[in-house]
């Protein structure tokens, strides 16, 4: 029977723990992988049952494409419009479409605000229309678009028409356009501009003969004055 040395036992020690050692970090980073798979599966399952129930996913890019033809509206008076691969969104301008708001608000001189893009992805797996400039647009569990925290809703209606503007009735525009353009008005207040006129050179007239008149008085006064004076020196000298 070999006996072992106790240099050879120590030896012997120090490779089982070595090899214990490597064992058990291979175990922590078996488990530590482990777990970042098993969060990793968690949480895409979870973003497609959130994809699936909050969003309209597609079998491919014709199906989507197809199915988001047309017209989609808002109640803000705005629009997205997608042709083929082309899509527009519009800003209306309000006050050319309600009449009473532009009577209450006024008429703007503004056009409608409009932006042409290329849709450069139909990306059919989660629901989402990429586009070349603007952001993001996801198809809702409703087909329904949503651009930021719009809802642009299908429609099979025409855009919206622009009333004409020489129907509006603005008090204040009907009040002014009279006034410029009446005849007689304009006489009336030409010939008021003149009366006041006339009647202000002849207070500056008055104010001038008023202030002669004043001056005149002030310098007779004095003269009176002075006479005064002169008489009581003589009498005065004579008494001496």
């Amino acid at each position: 029977m070999l006996e072992h040395s106790p240099e050879q036992d120590r030896r012997d020690a120090n490779a089982w723990a070595t090899e214990w050692n490597i064992k058990r970090r291979n175990r922590s980073v078996l488990l530590a992988v482990g777990a970042v798979l098993v969060i990793a599966a968690f949480i895409w399952l979870s973003n497609l049952i959130s994809i699936h129930a909050t969003r309209t996913t597609f079998g491919s890019e014709e199906e989507m494409r197809a199915a988001l033809q047309g017209r989609f509206e808002t109640d803000y008076c705005e629009d997205i419009e997608i042709v083929e691969d082309n899509i527009t969104l519009t800003y209306y301008e309000i006050s050319h479409y309600d009449q009473d708001y532009a009577e209450k608000y006024g008429y703007s001189e503004y056009d409608d605000s409009v932006y042409d893009d290329v849709v450069k992805e139909w990306d059919y797996r989660h629901g989402v229309i990429k586009c070349k400039w603007m952001s993001d647009i996801t198809v809702d569990s409703s087909g329904n678009l949503k651009y930021y925290s719009q809802t642009f809703v299908k429609t099979d209606d025409p855009k919206p028409v622009p009333f004409d503007p020489s129907v509006l009735t603005n008090k204040e525009e009907t009040e002014g356009s009279d006034r410029e353009g009446s005849p007689e008005l304009e006489e009336a207040e030409e010939e008021a501009f003149e009366a006041s006129k006339d009647g202000l050179e002849e207070t500056e007239d008055d104010k001038v003969l008023g202030e002669a008149a004043e001056e005149q008085a002030i310098e007779e006064e004095a003269e009176q004055q002075a006479e005064g004076e002169a008489g009581a020196e003589a009498e005065e000298q004579s008494g001496e």
